[in-house]
């Protein structure tokens, strides 16, 4: 199909210091973050290629072969900026009080509607002070930590891509904790009433032996569930 060239008129970026639990950048919007659209001048998320050689040696039969290897993207958000260090919580002095920190950003290329991404990042200081009588600008870019969640369309159809793996099931393990599927979820249920709201999978779809469960991310008995034959219940199995 033919492509539409698009320009920000409206964008909007913010910064939250909690985690606002974003799983679906489609439904993140600014209000989840403090806003600091009118100091941004620019603002990407861009990506870097993890790209290594691997070179099999030559032998009677065949010459020497270098194969690509390709590892995991990795991803930074870059912004310029207004300085406004007259303001006593500004962006200036965010990103310089909690500089290295882990914080998590918003930017909307078309205010909270798409396409728009949500990016866990390490913060990074921008420059303080410059030349005279000019309005003072700084760059500021910060790693990503792990891959963004970008909502791609528009306010007609939009789909989130990218983010941590989400846990969809649980894999019983006869007499101590289970296993979350798929392999490597970051994005686990706290409990069994989050493991229902999540509407995680059983396997198997029968009653569980006694001592089995899953350990959600609350430590400890609190964080423990296991499956009944029909619903997610509160500790292990009796």
């Amino acid at each position: 199909m033919p492509s539409t060239p698009f320009k920000i008129e409206q964008g909007k970026f913010g910064i939250s210091l909690t985690d606002p639990l974003v799983t679906d950048a489609c439904a993140a919007t600014i209000a989840d973050f403090t806003d600091f659209t009118c100091n941004i001048t620019s603002g990407a998320l861009t990506a870097s290629a993890n790209v290594s050689d691997e070179t099999t040696p030559a032998t009677w039969c065949d010459p020497e072969q270098t194969t690509p290897m390709v590892g995991a993207t990795s991803y930074e958000a870059g912004i310029s900026f207004l300085q406004d260090p007259q303001i006593m919580a500004g962006l200036s002095r965010t990103l310089f009080e909690y500089d290295t920190q882990i914080a998590w950003i918003f930017m909307g290329l078309d205010g909270d509607n798409p396409p728009k991404a949500v990016a866990k990042v390490r913060l990074t200081a921008g420059a303080f002070g410059g030349e005279a009588r000019v309005s003072l600008t700084a760059e500021a870019t910060m790693p990503c930590d792990g891959r963004p969640i970008i909502c791609f369309g528009n306010t007609t159809d939009s789909e989130s891509v990218g983010g941590p793996i989400i846990a969809t099931g649980a894999t019983e393990v006869p007499g101590g904790p289970g296993t979350w599927t798929p392999a490597g979820a970051a994005v686990l249920p706290a409990d069994a009433a989050d493991m229902t709201a999540m509407a995680i999978v059983a396997t198997p779809a029968t009653a569980w032996t006694t001592g089995s469960y899953m350990q959600g991310t609350t430590a400890g008995v609190a964080g423990r569930g296991h499956w009944d034959g029909t619903a997610w219940v509160a500790g292990a199995a009796p």
